[in-house]
């Protein structure tokens, strides 16, 4: 009865079926929008805002990269594109249904870039994007909404593609890096009213590349387990799916947890996670410490209007990251902007 409880305080606190906002955000020239969602029943609602207010800023172009893992009869694509482009104004946004916009892809994730409006339309710094994306269960029942991860284009002026292999690299020279760790500061014990997902992405290789990723899993009283998982470019998955030691009962009969915690709710277990890409194999090529990224959405009693989701706080930094090879070499050139 106590986790229904806790089901019901939790709505009643925002904390499902709301936005958790992450402060402290710089708007980029590049979006990475972890999830968007065409299933029949499902809406996603993607914004992108050119927030450039100088006077006389010209108009620029946005390019839309669709990255679909899934189709719409549920095959398997293979993280294939769909690409679509806009023209924005300054002080524009744009708010669209992916639905409408990507009608033949039914799950994935996106990305936003910057380019020129002219031939031949290069990738370009223009560090005033921002955006949110909104997933809708039904009509009008909102599920979660998060801001994209935002990365800073780098060079001061021409072409972000430094390297001209026509692919986003996040190195630190054409686009600001990833994480080298992701760090998620809650997860509640699984099972009964909680069955939450993770949102993996890998951003090193590209699609031909499987990656695995290191989980350290800490219980109410920092007692440390490990797990790993191996996806191919993008999943959403259970964390019971991940591993049972998010179960709640395996974390309260089978740890050493803090029976005092959760304070007020002493019966629900909870903990935190720490993520990092360990290895991304293609047939002959391996990447050593790939970049990738993890967002947490949390669901009340499995149901798909009762989420919550917040970016995940970060760590050092990966440079070899990029949008988005094909072959099973990855991304075999690169630039040094170094001293």
């Amino acid at each position: 009865m106590i986790h229904r409880n806790i089901a019901t305080a939790l709505v009643l606190a925002g904390l499902a079926g709301s936005a958790l906002a992450s402060d402290g955000r710089n708007a980029g020239s590049l979006l990475l929008y972890p999830e968007f969602d065409n299933r029949t029943g499902a809406i996603t609602v993607v914004t992108v805002t050119n927030a450039d207010l100088k006077v006389g800023a010209s108009d620029i172009g946005v390019e839309f990269i669709y990255i679909g893992k899934f189709g719409r009869n549920g095959q398997d694509l293979g993280c294939g594109e769909q690409n679509r482009s806009e023209i924005m104004t300054p002080a524009d946004t744009i708010t669209l249904l992916t639905n409408i916009h990507n009608p033949n892809q039914s799950q994935g994730y996106l990305y936003v870039f910057t380019k020129d409006t002219v031939t031949p339309f290069d990738p370009i710094s223009h560090n005033y994007l921002t955006g949110n994306v909104m997933t809708v269960d039904g009509i009008a029942v909102l599920e979660y909404s998060i801001n994209p991860v935002s990365y800073v284009g780098l060079p001061n002026m021409g072409t972000t593609d430094l390297d001209g292999d026509g692919f986003r690299d996040m190195d630190g020279c054409e686009y600001g890096a990833n994480p080298a760790e992701i760090l998620i500061p809650r997860f509640l014990g699984q099972g009964g009213n909680f069955q939450s997902e993770l949102i993996m992405i890998a951003l090193s290789g590209g699609t031909a590349f499987d990656t695995t990723v290191d989980f350290l899993i800490f219980n109410d009283n920092e007692e440390i387990f490990s797990s790993e998982h191996t996806f191919n470019c993008w999943e959403q998955i259970s964390l019971l799916d991940i591993s049972g030691i998010f179960d709640n009962e395996f974390l309260a009969m089978w740890t050493n947890h803090d029976p005092l915690e959760m304070i007020g709710a002493p019966t629900m277990e909870t903990g935190w996670i720490h993520i990092e890409g360990a290895q991304a194999n293609s047939h002959n090529t391996t990447i050593v410490d790939p970049a990738v990224y993890a967002v947490l959405v949390e669901r009340v009693n499995g149901n798909p209007s009762l989420g919550a989701a917040d970016l995940p706080f970060e760590k050092g930094t990966r440079t070899n990251g990029e949008f988005l090879p094909r072959s099973n070499l990855g991304d075999i050139i690169d630039v040094n902007c170094g001293p």
